[in-house]
């Protein structure tokens, strides 16, 4: 089988740029999640009460699940902006999101120290009925302050070709 090139020369560009961008070190404060979940009308009182928490089980407040999307968009910023976006040049002219598949390995709460990392899990050269395109994946993890990891979100991207 023939090598492609192109796709090397994409992957390690990928490679290169992901192993460039800095993990992010984040808190989340109870404010913030008593702010998200009057946005996304989220009422049970494990999310506000420190007390309702610790009747639940928890230690800590509870961040919401629904809250990680919001907590890790700013890889997938960086990402497309700052990290391969520019490597992208003529042979790239779309990126499309087409999936996010999450996996929670414990619960996250507030007031604690996490880390999050993107990592590159692949790149792979599809043709479909729009024509040639790369789909590209890229887990975005939460690490806790002992390195264990809390949860990954691995986001799926189409990169339709020039």
């Amino acid at each position: 089988m023939a090598r492609d090139l192109e796709l090397d020369d994409l992957r390690a560009k990928m490679d290169q740029a992901i192993s460039r961008m800095a993990s992010k070190e984040i808190v989340v404060r109870p404010e913030t999640i008593k702010d998200f979940c009057g946005i996304v009308q989220e009422t049970n009182p494990v999310y506000f009460d420190l007390q309702e928490a610790k009747n639940a089980g928890f230690q800590k407040i509870p961040i919401p699940e629904s809250y990680l999307l919001t907590l890790i968009t700013p890889l997938s910023h960086e990402l497309f902006t700052t990290g391969i976006g520019p490597l992208l040049g003529p042979v790239i002219r779309g990126i499309i999101h087409t999936s996010s598949v999450i996996e929670f390995l414990g619960p996250l709460h507030c007031d604690t120290p996490y880390r999050l990392e993107l990592e590159f899990a692949g790149l792979v050269r599809k043709t479909g009925k729009m024509g040639e395109y790369f789909v590209g994946t890229f887990p975005h993890k939460v690490l806790d302050a002992r390195d264990k990891l809390m949860a990954v979100d691995r986001h799926v991207f189409f990169l339709r070709t020039a």
